[in-house]
């Protein structure tokens, strides 16, 4: 399924590339493409998010009448949830599709090294900085570079600031935590800069949508009982 999923993916890139004269514009593009695709089952994830923060206080509250009873608060709560018409797996949605898509260019990419080894964007070039310091920054993108890995992570930690919580404070921290954690093994693990770059590109995009749908949500889900 994954090997499916890279070759139309492979092709798609290989058009784009064709178009832009570029594999860097192509795999920007490319992520634009899927984040559009995406943008509806984005604004359920976030209606759900934005539902199951209000109704806080009515969970806390069948937790207190049941407190040693879980069979009692998850009865409770399947009720609640039919009675307002809140989905709280609606927020999975998007992660289940965005997954195979990942794990679908990842295989793109590394398995057409030589593609991308010809394949230059930004300071992603041959140069006198890359050949000082050629640990740190990419020659193509088939390479590891540095900078680019900071680029995703400060893409990573802000989108973080416009993700709805559930009211816990908690969550903001182990949001970020994981942010610079997965930032960091994506240095460890030598992710070539195709993949950052569609990757950072992607979070970017996700970022504006998150502003825009965090102005818009209140004009569009209904307020909870």
């Amino acid at each position: 399924m994954i090997d499916f999923i890279a070759k139309v993916m492979g092709g798609v890139l290989a058009g784009l590339a064709d178009i832009t004269h570029s594999y860097g514009l192509a795999l920007v593009l490319f992520a634009l493409v899927v984040k559009t695709l995406l943008l509806r089952p984005t604004l359920q994830m976030y209606k759900s998010q934005k539902d199951m923060e209000k109704i806080k206080p009515r969970m806390e509250a069948i937790k207190k009448k049941y407190p040693d009873d879980m069979q009692a608060q998850q009865t409770e709560m399947v009720a609640m949830y039919k009675e307002l018409g809140v989905n709280p797996m609606a927020g999975c949605l998007p992660m289940l599709i965005q997954m195979p898509i990942l794990f679908g260019i990842w295989r793109a990419i590394t398995s057409n090294p030589e593609v991308f080894r010809s394949s230059y964007f930004l300071w992603v070039h041959p140069g006198s900085l890359q050949s000082q310091y050629p640990l740190y920054f990419a020659s193509s993108l088939a390479d590891p570079d540095f900078l680019l890995v900071l680029i995703y992570a400060a893409m990573m930690v802000m989108s973080q600031q416009f993700t709805p919580s559930s009211g816990d404070p908690s969550q903001k921290q182990i949001g970020l935590f994981m942010s610079l954690f997965f930032s960091m093994m994506v240095w460890k693990m030598k992710w070539p800069c195709a993949l950052v770059l569609y990757w950072s590109a992607f979070q970017f995009i996700g970022m504006l949508q998150q502003i825009w749908i965090s102005k818009h949500l209140n004009r569009t889900v209904k307020p909870v009982a």
